[in-house]
């Protein structure tokens, strides 16, 4: 059959069919069809469910092509951004924005057996309403406003540039306050100086109290004192005694001596030696009695349960991607999950109608 853009490509253009892959109506339900789990899931659904008689693999194909799109947007709203030509976003100053990062784990079709796990990377820029400590009364920290989400399959670097980007749309630097919220490790805290070096970098809770544990096993081994000992320690953290918890892990470096040359990881010296070296190195970002008086958040919930959703539909012993496919998947994801109203706003311009 003969498609209506090959003779109407004006009216096609009105009624928003693009060249290929169907309506934008249809492939808008493709799309988030794809919250089923996998393209066969999704594919069962839209039969089933909407009577759209449709296979796995246009699933697949219709999926690509509308990330393909929205890979193309994000870039060009940062290549925009970093000439400095993007006008800074949000009309009025939030009190609070808050930018966080974290990476997760997928599955590859690469011929070398260790190279077939990659790490799919994600960014989250949300407002909030600081909510400062009150006595007597458990903190919880701030909840989101508004939620933009970024992913990518590519670099650290990339990631930074069109998570900047997304927060500059986002008006980050109108905020009045603003932060970067995650774990300590090298790549975020990189991505943190480098794009976003006016935040206050605030180290997840879990990821300082979770050390803790694992200094107290690799000194004292599993009991009574090790637990003794970790409930200190995390009493000390919370109250912001951090010299009072460097002391204590030094005594205890110093009691077990020097990790050898060749100590492996599980080495309860490499252990406490390694925790020593990054409490030193993430002390200003563990000062929790501030942050508390800020109002600001304690917690990376927001960033982990994203990298789960994107989880839940790029993971699977039985999902092999290749690294484009699972790009493009992810900036569907990314925009679905997000709440932000971007995901409307692409569908309301509708730029694959306008395809060639």
């Amino acid at each position: 059959m003969i498609g209506a853009s090959a003779l109407f490509p004006p009216l096609d253009q009105r009624l928003k069919i693009p060249p290929r892959g169907g309506s934008a109506r249809l492939q808008r339900k493709v799309c988030e069809a794809n919250d089923a789990g996998s393209f066969e899931k999704a594919a069962r659904l839209l039969r089933n469910l909407a009577s759209l008689p449709i296979s796995a693999k246009r699933v697949q194909l219709i999926t690509e092509r509308v990330g393909k799109a929205l890979r193309e947007e994000a870039q060009a709203r940062t290549e925009r951004f970093l000439a400095r030509l993007a006008p800074q976003g949000m009309a009025t100053r939030a009190a609070l924005m808050v930018v966080s990062v974290d990476g997760g784990r997928v599955q590859t079709r690469q011929e070398d057996p260790r190279e077939k796990w990659k790490e799919d990377k994600a960014g989250v820029v949300y407002d909030a309403w600081p909510c400062p400590e009150q006595p007597g009364i458990e903190y919880e920290g701030p909840p989101p406003k508004t939620r933009s989400v970024c992913a990518t399959m590519e670099s650290w670097e990339c990631l930074g540039n069109r998570l900047s980007a997304l927060a500059n749309a986002r008006g980050y630097g109108r905020a009045l306050q603003r932060v970067c919220l995650g774990d300590g490790a090298r790549a975020i805290r990189s991505l943190k100086d480098r794009c976003f070096s006016d935040a206050v970098f605030l180290l997840d809770w879990a990821h300082a109290v979770g050390p803790l544990h694992q200094i107290a096993q690799a000194a004292f081994g599993s009991g009574e004192k090790a637990e003794s000992w970790h409930e200190c320690q995390k009493d000390h953290l919370g109250q912001g005694r951090l010299s009072k918890i460097l002391s204590e892990i030094g005594r205890l470096c110093r009691r077990a001596g020097p990790p050898p040359k060749h100590a492996t990881e599980n080495d309860s010296r490499r252990i406490l030696a390694n925790n020593l070296h990054d409490f030193k190195t993430n002390r200003a970002a563990m000062n929790y009695p501030a942050f508390r008086k800020n109002g600001w958040p304690l917690g990376s919930g927001i960033i982990e349960s994203t990298i789960k959703q994107i989880g839940k539909r790029l993971k699977g012993t039985e999902k092999h991607w290749n690294l484009d496919g699972a790009d493009k998947t992810l900036h569907v994801i990314a925009q679905l999950i997000a709440d932000d109203g971007a995901w409307n706003d692409f569908w309301n311009r509708c730029p694959l109608a306008r395809a060639a």
